[in-house]
């Protein structure tokens, strides 16, 4: 009878230690499970995103690249012509302008348009880097504060474009946000209108030239 007793002892608790083995499987199945559906979501958020900037060309590339170069052209042009540093007060013209062509070349179908974390992501991390250059340029252009303002403003871009490029996982944004950090502090070093042209350059490579290439496939694939 004892011996009868004690294997169905040992048989009830194979079965517990079998139930709990089954258990943990499936709890790691789960976790597995939700980890690959998570890591799904956020590849289709990428995506999404990466597509929607090429159904719009690139524009905000293309139309701040562009602004910023003509009004660094503006100014050079001004301060030498006129020989008096106060028209650098053309700077002022950059927001306007650029908020003023956003405006212009906006999407007019916004209907069915989803914003997804990594829209708020890009989004939100530009409008700190915007924030930050018009603050850091108010400061130079109307206090005694004296700022490597071009050296600020290039390095601010730069990184913007470098995390844009990596969150979105688009090269030539990357690259070229990261050749404009590099050559922020290269504009400290040279002197006289070769800070400006650098500066300028410095657009050309992270936000017109990845533009344009935005452009490309855009109409590449649309054709």
């Amino acid at each position: 009878g004892k011996a009868r007793c004690g294997r169905r002892a040992d048989n009830k608790r194979r079965q517990l230690k079998r139930h709990e083995t089954d258990a943990k499987t499936i709890a790691m199945e789960d976790k597995q499970l939700n980890a690959a559906e998570s890591i799904a979501l956020i590849s289709r958020m990428i995506d999404n995103t990466r597509n929607r900037m090429l159904r719009n060309s690139g524009r905000p590339f293309l139309v701040w690249g562009y602004v910023t170069v003509f009004t660094t052209l503006l100014v050079m042009g001004a301060v030498y012509y006129f020989q008096d540093p106060k028209w650098n007060i053309l700077w002022m013209l950059l927001p306007v302008l650029g908020a003023l062509l956003m405006w212009l070349t906006r999407d007019k179908h916004t209907e069915g348009k989803v914003s997804t974390f990594v829209d708020r992501v890009i989004n939100n991390v530009w409008l700190v880097m915007g924030l930050t250059a018009w603050f850091v340029s108010m400061l130079s252009l109307f206090s005694q504060i004296r700022l490597p303002i071009l050296f600020i403003i290039l390095l601010t871009m730069g990184m913007g474009t470098t995390i844009t490029g990596l969150i979105i996982r688009f090269r030539p944004a990357t690259a070229g946000g990261t050749a404009a950090i590099v050559l922020a502090p290269v504009s400290l070093i040279v002197s006289g209108y070769w800070m400006p042209t650098l500066f300028a350059v410095g657009f050309v490579v992270m936000m017109i030239i990845p533009g344009h290439i935005l452009n490309y496939k855009s109409n590449h694939t649309n054709g």
